[in-house]
């Protein structure tokens, strides 16, 4: 497709931003949501001309994982000598034809049924990883795993780190001259560090392949996260020592003044953090 680079910069960062930002609802709508946002976005830029996979890890404090996906791209579980387990099923014909045992992934029919920039219809795939935090993975696109089961396997026990294992798998898939892009990540779940609380708002790390960057996003203030515990909708009430009653002038009130004074009051109280992420740049080829 056209625009493979861009439309998977644009991907991840809308993901990435608006996972983060989300409001605290559980992770796996969370996730949907996430993706959902993406794939609009991705529609919007390119009218389903582009359009880029996406597989995800999910790590919350508790050790537990959720993973999302959409596409062709892969997330294996590593399990030491006994080689990759494929987690995932290809949102392609093949792939989701095949029984849950398995044919052999190597030979499935690789036309897509859906993919991150296709439009209103997405249904991204969201489940809880069964081992957590407490596994390694692997994932990779279609040009990283296109080298086939049996050669992934034989890298996967025969290398000594999570470094080389992806170093390995690249070198493979680029010495073949497979046609599709090569990406591959691996997680160690034990090694995974969690970023101590600043306070109240949301941590973020992006990890690159040399470094990491920390990003800290102040949350709103709310009366509940000041320590007051005060309705939204209506404000507290008063005790005002009793006056003698005085004529007055009846006004009329303002009511159109009146709602945008709430609405703008609940804005503020709902409102979160914006973030906005752009990997890649205008000129990116690969996808």
């Amino acid at each position: 497709m056209a625009a493979g680079g861009e439309a998977a910069a644009c991907a991840a960062s809308n993901f990435i931003g608006q996972f983060a930002t989300a409001s605290r609802h559980p992770i796996e709508k969370k996730l949907y949501e996430a993706v959902s946002a993406a794939n609009l976005e991705v529609y919007r830029r390119f009218r389903g001309s582009g359009g880029t996979t996406l597989t995800a890890i999910v790590a919350t404090g508790t050790r537990d994982a959720w993973a999302v996906h959409v596409g062709d791209s892969r997330l294996y579980e590593c399990s030491g000598s006994d080689g990759l387990s494929l987690i995932t099923r290809d949102d392609t014909i093949g792939g989701q034809l095949r029984p849950p045992s398995g044919a052999n992934e190597d030979i499935l029919d690789n036309r897509l049924l859906q993919f991150v920039g296709i439009g209103a219809t997405i249904e991204p795939h969201v489940f809880r990883l069964p081992n957590g935090m407490r596994s390694t993975y692997l994932l990779t696109s279609d040009g990283a795993h296109s080298i086939g089961r049996k050669t992934l396997d034989g890298i996967a026990k025969h290398s000594l780190s999570p470094t080389e294992l992806v170093r390995k798998v690249i070198y493979v898939a680029e010495a073949i001259g497979v046609e599709d892009n090569s990406t591959a990540v691996s997680i160690v779940g034990s090694e995974v560090g969690w970023t101590p609380k600043f306070g109240e708002g949301v941590e973020l790390t992006l990890w690159g392949q040399s470094d990491k960057l920390e990003i800290w996003l102040d949350g709103p203030q709310t009366p509940a996260s000041s320590g007051l515990e005060l309705p939204i909708d209506k404000p507290p009430a008063t005790i005002a020592p009793k006056q003698k009653k005085t004529p007055r002038v009846r006004q009329k009130p303002n009511k159109k003044a009146e709602s945008n004074i709430a609405k703008t009051k609940d804005e503020e109280v709902i409102a979160k953090p914006q973030l906005n992420i752009e990997f890649g740049s205008q000129d990116s080829e690969e996808s």
